[in-house]
């Protein structure tokens, strides 16, 4: 009972105290409020615009017609061609990889009556006044330093290309950081269905920004999936001309050897002429079957390739999604009270904890 009854004297003179200095409270908490309605309005616009879609994969990736065929260029299909399914769970990496980040910052949207590429807008905002005193400034140093660089690291970053290695520039560099705050995808695999969505600050230039992320997206997953199909198929057509060159080879030495003929009726001509028609036929044998595999190649690379059935189209938005003011009013207004009520009640434990520490 004694416990129970100190409990309870601490605590109403914790609100005692509270309430003996409301007015501190009120003014800290006020100003604390104040400074959070100043960075909500101080925060820019933000617009979200995206999409609902479901890729539906074929499920028959099965065709023994080419295995044959395809081995004699030394891939191996085991009876089947048909590229694996990629999962959903990749479509993040896609996002994050460094070509979709180049293809999307080439996307033109509107800005100031014409049209640029988000890469061109994205790099006119980040110079601005500020930014532009701090590069000639603090960065002046790098600047003339870049100016002065030898030939040799020229030649170094052409030779990067000529071998075919990704460079990206510092700007870029910076760019496609910002990619993360850009862009966000959504995979659900329990309903099957992936949200992909773009923030923005304008409506219109996130929905096209959203709509192009969209069809590169997709894109790029069509083009991981029939990339076997279409290794096999441009092996099928390579077959098909050599074959068809035989074909034609074979008919005419045919052809030539019945007209250059002076003896018909003898043994050695018979003999031979059954044999140069035995090589037209089976020339014309493997012609058609080649033209066959072709046409089954292309009916694979057809069926292979995965189509998306949108859910939700991309819409320009009508409502800002960020930032969300009254939140941020209110985590201020909280943190403020919290602050300054934690000062008045143990504000004498403070001071006697930094004393000792001092002793």
């Amino acid at each position: 009972m004694n416990n129970q009854n100190n409990q309870e004297i601490d605590l109403l003179a914790l609100l005692s105290k509270l309430l003996k200095n409301k007015v501190s409270i009120l003014k800290v908490t006020f100003v604390f409020a104040f400074f959070g309605l100043c960075i909500a309005l101080m925060l820019p616009k933000q617009y979200s615009a995206g999409s609902t879609f479901v890729p539906m994969m074929s499920s028959d990736q099965k065709s023994n017609g080419l295995s044959g065929l395809a081995s004699l260029a030394g891939i191996n299909i085991d009876g089947g061609m048909g590229g694996n399914d990629i999962s959903p769970t990749l479509y993040p990496e896609i996002i994050a990889s460094v070509p979709f980040k180049q293809a999307l910052s080439e996307v033109k949207i509107p800005y100031e009556g014409k049209q640029i590429t988000f890469k061109e807008y994205a790099l006119n905002k980040q110079y601005d006044a500020l930014s532009l005193i701090k590069k000639y400034t603090k960065g002046l140093p790098g600047l003339l330093i870049g100016l002065f660089k030898s030939e040799d690291a020229q030649q170094q970053k052409d030779s990067l290309f000529s071998k075919q290695v990704l460079f990206i520039s510092k700007d870029d560099y910076a760019l496609y950081k910002n990619f993360e705050n850009l862009i966000s995808i959504n995979v659900d695999l329990k309903e099957g269905f992936i949200e992909l969505n773009i923030d923005f600050d304008d409506p219109v230039r996130a929905a096209i920004l959203a709509q192009n992320a969209q069809e590169l997206l997709q894109k790029k997953v069509i083009e991981l999936k029939v990339k076997q199909a279409k290794e096999v198929l441009q092996y099928t057509q390579e077959q098909f001309s050599i074959k068809k060159g035989l074909l034609y080879a074979a008919q005419d030495k045919v052809n030539a050897f019945k007209d250059n003929a002076i003896f018909f009726n003898t043994t050695s001509y018979q003999t031979q002429l059954s044999r140069l028609e035995a090589e037209y036929t089976t020339a014309n044998m493997i012609f058609l079957e080649v033209a066959k595999q072709v046409e089954q190649a292309k009916l694979q690379v057809s069926k292979d390739t995965p189509i998306f059935s949108i859910l939700k189209p991309v819409v320009v938005p009508n409502e800002k999604s960020a930032p969300k003011k009254l939140l941020i009013i209110s985590i201020w207004t909280f943190l403020g009270f919290f602050v300054i009520s934690m000062k008045i009640l143990f504000n004498d434990k403070i001071v006697e904890l930094i004393q000792k520490l001092k002793k």
